[in-house]
């Protein structure tokens, strides 16, 4: 499994709100897309780490390199769509999933 961890810093909880505001008008849109190519599961967590940082993590994981590579395009549309940048600090991580442990199965 392939995952992709982006943070992103804005310079205001109100930019970070507003993030959050135009991606739910969108990801419907989009979300059926990401799924036949092999997106697995995503999450978006507000990281609490101080009053001061005004900070998203997105956690994507993909059936694998090639689905994570498939995706990109996606982004490409949907950065299109939005079009008004909000100006933030974007950071990601790529990796390949060696554990994990679920207490729902």
């Amino acid at each position: 499994m392939q995952i992709n961890i982006t943070v992103q810093t804005f310079k205001t909880e109100n930019e970070l709100e507003y993030s959050l505001i135009r991606w739910n008008k969108v990801k419907n849109e989009f979300m059926p897309r990401f799924k036949e190519m092999g997106l697995i599961r995503y999450t978006t967590s507000k990281i609490n780490t101080s009053k001061d940082k005004f900070q998203l993590s997105h956690v994507f994981e993909y059936k694998d390199a090639e689905a994570s590579r498939n995706c990109l395009p996606i982004w490409s549309d949907i950065e299109r769509k939005l079009k008004e940048k909000i100006d933030s600090k974007t950071t990601s991580f790529r990796g390949t999933m060696v554990d994990r442990f679920d207490f729902d199965k």
